[in-house]
């Protein structure tokens, strides 16, 4: 997909638009501050839907990224980035950093119970599929948290034209991007990505029954979460403010096997 240079033309456009900035990156689908605040390129689907919600048509240059750099200033590593494309493997990362991952200006960050190795290897194989180089991995002695980390303003930068928001999900109150949204195939691998990090499926002793639960302090991620799953089939019902379970027995076999869950298909 092409990527063009932002001009003041257009940061300009985006700054004083009719809708306001909030109003508009919900019409969008995409946050639209850092096209004004800090990236220096727009990819042509999101330059695109702007030029039709601000009914403008600035004459742009295309950008051509030299992705040798992309690891930025914070990273020693020696590889090559690959150029990020709308996937299922993408929509499944994405999935795992609304739920266990941290997104800032430096790079991204995930959470990891040090003692799910297997899950941890996924992850960074997973990784390394959409991007061609591996997370770090930092074991932590003095408890059971694991993390996996990547450095690189560069890959940063590009990870918010997918839709991602840096800083706190839940006081930036976060949702699932659009473009996953649009797509049965990355919903599903979305919710993949979710109930691994924030989900789990259990045996309830009571019942001895298998359900599956899903826990998030973001409402409204909490709320996509469920609608996106009802697309699918799913009915969770709300069991709290901050959990929803799967409790219809045909529909958690059928999760299981149609979501695929790693971690929390192996009852973690």
């Amino acid at each position: 997909m092409k990527r063009y240079k932002i001009t003041e033309e257009l940061r300009n456009a985006i700054r004083n638009n009719s809708f306001g900035i909030n109003q508009l990156t919900k019409r969008a689908g995409f946050n639209v501050k850092n096209f004004y605040r800090l990236n220096q390129s727009i990819n042509e689907n999101h330059l695109n839907r702007l030029k039709e919600l601000l009914n403008i048509n600035p004459l742009l240059e295309e950008y051509k990224q030299n992705y040798a750099k992309n690891l930025g200033k914070y990273s020693n590593n020696p590889y090559i980035l690959k150029k990020l494309e709308y996937s299922e493997d993408l929509a499944e990362f994405i999935g795992i950093m609304l739920g266990d991952g941290h997104f800032h200006r430096r790079g991204v960050k995930i959470a990891f119970d040090k003692r799910t190795v297997g899950y941890i290897n996924y992850v960074n194989e997973l990784f390394k599929k959409l991007t061609n180089a591996p997370l770090t991995l930092l074991v932590l002695t003095r408890n059971n948290a694991a993390y996996l980390y990547f450095y690189s303003s560069k890959f940063a930068e590009e990870l918010t034209t997918f839709g991602l928001v840096q800083g706190d999900k839940i006081k930036n109150n976060v949702g699932i991007p659009s473009w996953i949204k649009e797509n049965p195939e990355y919903v599903r691998r979305c919710i993949r990505g979710l109930i691994d990090t924030d989900g789990c499926v259990y045996i309830c002793k009571r019942d001895r029954q298998k359900y599956v639960k899903f826990t998030n302090f973001n409402r409204r991620l909490l709320l996509e979460f469920k609608e996106l799953a009802l697309q699918l089939g799913y009915h969770f019902a709300s069991a709290n403010q901050k959990n929803i379970c799967l409790y219809r027995k045909d529909e958690v076999v059928r999760f299981i096997n149609e979501i695929k869950p790693i971690r929390a298909g192996q009852g973690s």
